[in-house]
């Protein structure tokens, strides 16, 4: 299968974004019948989330939390950083 670009583009012809040519063994594009926005805030979206989508009922955006997966290297760190945590929480009588 092949499919040509597509050009996303506002109402005074302005070039929002451009979706490059594809081939091969692809999903089909979806057709486009509406486009529409939402401005968000800046740093309203912490850098651990991402926008899954938009829920188009209230405009506004549906927003999911990464899955951090932490290298065998981190994991181990951390479980040395809790163990010295509860070390030193024993030492000083639980205050920690």
């Amino acid at each position: 299968m092949e499919i040509g670009r597509r050009i996303i583009f506002d109402q005074d012809g302005e070039i929002i974004a451009i979706f490059g040519e594809m081939e091969g063994d692809i999903i089909p594009r979806k057709t486009i019948t509406k486009l529409d926005y939402i401005d968000i805030p800046y740093k309203a979206i912490d850098d651990d989330c991402y926008i899954e989508k938009i829920d188009t009922n209230n405009n506004v955006p549906i927003i999911k939390k990464l899955k951090v997966e932490l290298t065998e290297e981190q994991q181990r760190m951390q479980e040395l950083e809790n163990q010295l945590l509860i070390a030193e929480n024993e030492k000083v009588g639980g205050l920690l």
